[in-house]
């Protein structure tokens, strides 16, 4: 296929599968809010729609295929005619759960442009190494979502010097800011008192997330008799450990000070009620809810992995702590709770950095600078 530029410009994203997740919500805030002058989009879910998110249909078309379990070596000829039907573009594979059958799809369909992105987790096993080497040399062009992801990478895989380039995500800003209202009805929800500190944390209540690391510190918090309640916002689809943690919680005796409510649609609003914001992964690429965070005015204490040093400016915008080290994370959160004046003034350059380099305007123009730059380069 030829690239027409007397039309907009058709730019197909495909996913594993679609559901609350971080990755999941960068694209869809990224498909949202694309120049619909422009650009035409197509998000392809190669698994299931568990949940469409807040994507506007009417802007992108949602395909989703439903694959077979386990490999299914059709796949890639039935997305190549997805493709080659809808007169693609652009192609925009993301992570390695896309990357042989999107970019084998692509070429098949003479896709003029095809662009790969990493978003935080990546496989280091020689077989697949191999493959995203392979696969990565037949990609246009590679994105990563943090400059230290693409460091990683490259070092890891073995590949050239900026073989990545990196767009960071945006935040919503008329959407994530302090609401004193929402802040009042969901600590009320959470049976939260107005003098106790609310620390809170978002996502999937999976083993990449690290939740369990938040009851241990509670146990700790709670010995020096500190007022504070820890909230975990969330749930998984699949493979979900929140009745694990509960059970954790009860067993430390800590059930008390450890709040489990699911999932929540109102984010924004939870983001509101919570006094600290906690993100203890394991790994992470450019987490979108600590931006949240930081657009919602709170300091941020996360793991010192993945992208998150790029986002928190430790001991100004937030504070970054070792993962093996329980006890860091500890004084980092008694200090937090003990000191009101440090819990605002750190909020407040949190948002001021969110606003300076985490916009989401600044986020869509840069991948619509890249794709067109793309497509004049080809």
């Amino acid at each position: 296929m030829k690239y027409n530029p007397n039309r907009k410009v058709r730019v197909a994203h495909i996913i594993n599968y679609l559901a609350p997740a971080g990755k999941e919500m960068g694209i869809v805030k990224l498909l949202n809010h694309t120049d619909p002058d422009r650009f035409e989009g197509f998000l392809i879910v190669l698994d299931r729609v568990i949940d469409s998110l807040i994507l506007d249909t009417k802007r992108t078309q949602l395909i989703s295929i439903n694959k077979k379990k386990g490999n299914d070596p059709t796949l890639p000829f039935r997305l190549a005619h997805i493709l080659r039907k809808n007169k693609i573009d652009i192609v925009h594979t993301h992570a390695w759960g896309t990357l042989v059958e999107g970019v084998v799809a692509a070429k098949l369909a003479r896709v003029p442009i095809v662009i790969h992105g990493e978003h935080g987790t990546f496989h280091k096993d020689p077989k697949r190494k191999f493959v995203q080497k392979l696969m990565f040399g037949w990609s246009d062009k590679l994105l990563s979502v943090s400059g230290i992801l693409a460091d990683r990478l490259t070092k890891e895989l073995e590949l050239p010097e900026n073989s990545f380039y990196s767009i960071l995500n945006g935040v919503n800003s008329k959407k994530y800011f302090r609401d004193i209202e929402k802040r009042e009805k969901y600590r009320n929800e959470l049976c939260c008192k107005k003098e106790t500190v609310l620390i809170g944390t978002v996502g999937r209540t999976v083993k990449v997330k690290n939740q369990r690391i938040l009851i241990a510190a509670a146990k700790k918090l709670k010995q020096k008799k500190l007022d504070f309640l820890i909230t975990i916002v969330g749930d998984s689809p699949e493979n979900s450990l929140r009745p694990a943690l509960q059970k954790e919680a009860e067993e430390q005796c800590v059930a008390d000070y450890i709040k489990l409510p699911g999932n929540k649609s109102d984010v924004p609003g939870y983001l509101s009620a919570f006094d600290v914001f906690v993100l203890p992964s394991l790994s992470e690429g450019c987490s979108n809810v600590i931006q949240e965070a930081m657009a919602t005015e709170l300091p941020v204490v996360a793991s010192n992995v993945g992208g998150n040093p790029e986002l928190v400016t430790n001991g100004k915008t937030g504070f970054l702590f070792d993962l093996d080290n329980l006890d860091e994370l500890v004084d980092i959160l008694e200090k937090l709770i003990k000191d009101t004046a440090l819990r605002k003034e750190t909020g407040q350059q949190a948002k001021e950095k969110m606003l300076k380099k985490f916009s989401l305007e600044k986020m869509v123009e840069n991948y619509e600078s890249f794709y067109m730059k793309a497509l004049s380069e080809k």
